[in-house]
């Protein structure tokens, strides 16, 4: 063996061994009513502070496995849509992404023009736009996590995980056409009629792909008895989903001359709701009920490895000041959304908690920013990423105890056994 292949299997090693002090803290803490996801994350990202090695076998195996532990997510997801349950609720989901789409944006993008109000008019809309956007981002693998960790269930936790997927394609499509606004502000490239082809082409593809995957998973729970075979090829379908949405970048843009961003997340989460919505639902869900723990630990121990604390440090005070701007947009915007629908008033108060994660989409965008617009993204990109981290780490808190307040999570005794 050589040297190369040593250090690899002992990062390996490393990387094991951090996850099951994870697992373990996370079960000591879970007795007491301390939600597993935030361990999973400090311990990764404490892990990541003192062990070099960790943080350096974190950057090399997080692509690969956290693209497929994204998939199992994602199905886990669309296993929670089921169309009967669903159908009710449409109307109070789309207020829900109304009402954040409109408030959050509103409050964070006036802070930004605040703030750079010295700059050209051209560079501060431009921010403005882009952080108003990504702010928008929420965290569906931080949300399904919390929600299967919690055993939650009920009208409320269908809403905020049919509110919380749908946003993940409004912000990938907000944020394409925040990005043309910029370019053309600031006098890049960039047309609507392009704008709006590669978004169509992706969305298409997205769904054709799921379709495609989940057709495979039916199969797969149909005729596979035994659990240990059917997880293996949920977890290859996983990989499969991930290697499906490159292929069809690839093939918009050597087909098409299109740029479309199909992400596996959303390839995975339309193949879950295709399972769903069959007679595959139950034996697909108690499957997924038991692989996600490990799957869960295992991705957001990562994450944590990943964490940009340094970004956190150098970027306190403004991103603590962004954090509590958007959470004011989420509060507004929630209220209004709950109060036009009807809901209950314990559900007017704790709404906006549900949709403070926040996790990979929204620091993709902001690395996005930095690398596109270097004279002011990079600053604009540490603030974001500064926010975003606090949103991760606190957002699982708020999560739980907006699903507690409405009374929808399992009890202490039963969630520990």
């Amino acid at each position: 063996m050589t040297e190369e292949a040593v250090v690899d299997v002992a990062r390996i090693i490393v990387l094991l061994a951090i996850c099951a002090v994870a697992y373990v803290a996370g079960e000591l803490l879970a007795k007491r009513h301390v939600p597993r996801l935030p361990i999973y994350l400090a311990v990764g990202a404490l892990a990541g502070l003192v062990i070099s090695s960790a943080r350096e076998g974190a950057d090399v195996a997080f692509p690969a496995v956290s693209a497929v532990a994204l998939g199992v997510i994602g199905f886990v997801a669309g296993s929670h849509l089921v169309w009967p349950a669903i159908r009710p609720l449409l109307r109070p989901i789309a207020l829900q992404v109304v009402g954040m789409s409109l408030a959050v944006p509103l409050f964070t993008s006036a802070i930004v023009i605040y703030v750079l109000r010295d700059q050209p008019t051209s560079v501060t809309v431009s921010a403005a736009l882009l952080t108003g956007t990504i702010m928008l981002a929420l965290s569906p693998p931080e949300a399904i996590a919390v929600i299967s960790e919690s055993r939650a269930s009920g009208p409320f936790t269908r809403l905020v995980l049919g509110a919380t997927v749908v946003m993940d394609v409004v912000v990938v499509v907000g944020f394409s056409v925040a990005l043309t606004a910029a370019n053309a502000l600031l006098g890049g490239g960039g047309s609507v009629a392009s704008l709006v082809g590669g978004i169509s082409v992706g969305l298409l593809l997205s769904v054709t792909a799921g379709l495609v995957v989940g057709g495979f998973l039916i199969v797969v729970v149909r005729r596979t008895e035994s659990f240990a075979v059917a997880a293996v090829l949920i977890v290859a379908a996983s990989a499969a989903s991930v290697w499906i949405a490159v292929l069809a970048v690839r093939w918009a843009v050597e087909k098409l001359d299109v740029h479309a961003e199909v992400e596996s997340l959303l390839v995975a989460m339309i193949a879950g709701v295709l399972v769903a919505n069959t007679s595959a639902e139950k034996p697909f869900s108690e499957i997924l009920e038991r692989i996600a723990p490990p799957v869960y630990v295992v991705f957001f121990t990562l994450t944590g490895l990943g964490l940009h604390l340094d970004a956190l440090l150098a970027a306190a005070v403004p991103a603590a000041l962004l954090w509590v701007v958007r959470g004011g947009g989420l509060w507004v915007g929630s209220r209004a959304a709950v109060s036009i629908a009807g809901q209950s008033d314990e559900v007017k108060k704790v709404a906006w908690r549900a949709f403070v994660p926040q996790a990979g989409i929204a620091l993709a965008l902001a690395a996005t920013v930095a690398e596109t617009y270097p004279k002011f993204g990079a600053t604009l990109a540490t603030v974001v990423i500064g926010t975003v981290v606090l949103n991760e780490a606190v957002g699982p808190f708020f999560l739980k105890s907006a699903l507690e307040s409405v009374g929808e999570t399992a009890s202490t005794e039963e969630m520990l056994h």
